[in-house]
């Protein structure tokens, strides 16, 4: 009995070590796959913040040659020095050697530097000399290269592809993580198809741009029939109501060639949005043919004075930003954007918010600088290829007239803006061409 009691207790002994050494081997595994996970979450947090730091140095490099006013030139210098540094600060969290992105290293920190001389430049009221965009000039051409090749990379890695897989911490150099930094040739591809000057621009949580009364769910549908009688109807179908922005009724509308979802307001009774698609399009219309016919769709719904002023393609797909012109002026605040399918040959897609949330009647100062004034403000690197007179959203508040210059520098084209009263240099965008259609920021 006394050897078998030493036995049991022997047993409960061993047991308990052995689900302790389990429990401790238990709680090792789980701590480590943690840790695991947080390390793989900084390596791709890193390494994707550090290829938006790649792409947005190269996009305001290519500004800055562009830019001439001094408040300006401090934004921009502003944000490329801020972006290297937290270029920097990703790159050292990467497993990546030394010997591998000291390039890059190099680069970022000569980079910031120039950029942090040039800002001191610039509050000392000094202009840049020939040395300076020579120098602006190289610096872009080496961050489009390190773009391209950085961006390549990334293109080539799989959707579930872990870091810290690829990491040989014994030996760094010798990880394919490493191996593939540094061999890549694609460019960045924005992930828009189409944008233009100012196509985000509701200023006002208030709505100012839509008449006042109200209208009922039958007024709403005899409206959609009429304004869109010249699509020749198949039938308009009360859906539903949203109270979203804008309160509005919705409907479902058939032609003989597209289905459309139709949205139109409650208060004043306009179509604020359409989308849709067809099928069975026989035409061919040329971008003019489109263009044209996207002006004449916003003006029969009521949308005024509405001309084209950005387009952009995509196969048969062509999207129209119109504005209201009046008196030579482009009211960008008022955007309406149209989708053309020029194999159906019609609008498939309008959207009006910018312009029911802006659209009032104003009072609009006269310049007190010319257009010359103006164009000797713009930096010598820039060749004019247009002007307008464009009322724009403030950056800041409310809107302001300016002289609107369409520029080009190499292969870059620019949209620069100098307000007509003070002769600020108030805004500048710079347009991406990429496969599927143009981007403007």
């Amino acid at each position: 009995m006394k050897n078998k009691g030493v036995l049991i207790t022997l047993f409960v002994s061993l047991a308990i070590t052995l689900f302790a050494t389990l429990a401790g081997l238990i709680v090792f595994v789980v701590a480590t796959n943690t840790y695991s996970t947080q390390l793989e979450n900084l390596y791709k947090r890193s390494f994707y913040e550090l290829s938006s730091n790649i792409n947005d140095i190269e996009i305001d490099m290519s500004k800055l040659v562009a830019v001439n006013d001094s408040q300006t030139k401090r934004e921009v210098l502003t944000n490329i020095y801020n972006s290297c540094n937290m270029a920097n600060n990703n790159i050292s969290n990467l497993p990546i050697s030394n010997n591998k992105i000291e390039n890059v290293n190099e680069f970022v920190n000569k980079l910031g530097g120039y950029c942090y001389s040039l800002l001191t430049k610039v509050n000392n009221n000094e202009n840049f000399s020939d040395y300076d965009y020579d120098k602006i000039e190289e610096l872009h051409t080496a961050s489009l290269e390190l773009m391209a090749e950085y961006n390549d990379y990334v293109s080539t890695l799989k959707f579930d592809y872990k870091i810290i897989s690829d990491v040989d911490f014994s030996n760094g150099d010798n990880s394919n993580f490493n191996a593939g930094f540094v061999d890549s040739t694609t460019s960045k591809v924005p992930t828009l198809i189409y944008d233009g000057p100012f196509s985000d621009s509701v200023l006002n949580k208030e709505i100012k741009g839509l008449p006042s009364g109200e209208i009922t769910k039958e007024e709403a549908e005899t409206k959609i029939n009429e304004k869109l009688s010249f699509l020749n109807l198949v039938s308009v179908n009360y859906e539903s109501e949203s109270d979203g922005e804008f309160y509005t009724y919705n409907f479902k509308v058939e032609t003989e060639s597209s289905q459309l979802f139709v949205q139109i307001t409650k208060q004043g009774g306009v179509i604020v949005d359409i989308t849709g698609f067809g099928t069975g399009g026989t035409q061919n219309l040329t971008t003019q043919e489109s263009i044209v016919l996207a002006e004449k769709f916003a003006t029969n719904l009521g949308y005024e004075n509405m001309h084209q002023v950005w387009y952009a393609e995509n196969n048969n797909i062509i999207y129209v930003n119109l504005a209201p012109i009046k008196n030579s002026v482009i009211y960008y605040p008022d955007l309406v954007k149209v989708k053309v399918d020029k194999t159906l040959g019609q609008v498939i897609a309008l959207e009006g918010k910018n312009y029911c949330y802006n659209h009032v009647a104003r009072e609009i100062a006269m310049p007190e600088i010319t257009f010359d004034d103006a164009q000797a403000k713009l930096s010598k690197a820039l060749t004019v290829e247009e002007r307008n007179l464009a009322l724009i959203p403030n950056k800041f508040v409310g809107e302001t007239l300016t002289y609107e210059f369409i520029c080009t520098w190499k292969d870059y084209t620019y949209y620069v803006y100098i307000d007509v009263l003070t002769g600020e240099e108030v805004n500048i965008l710079r347009v991406i061409k990429t496969t599927t259609g143009d981007l403007i920021i």
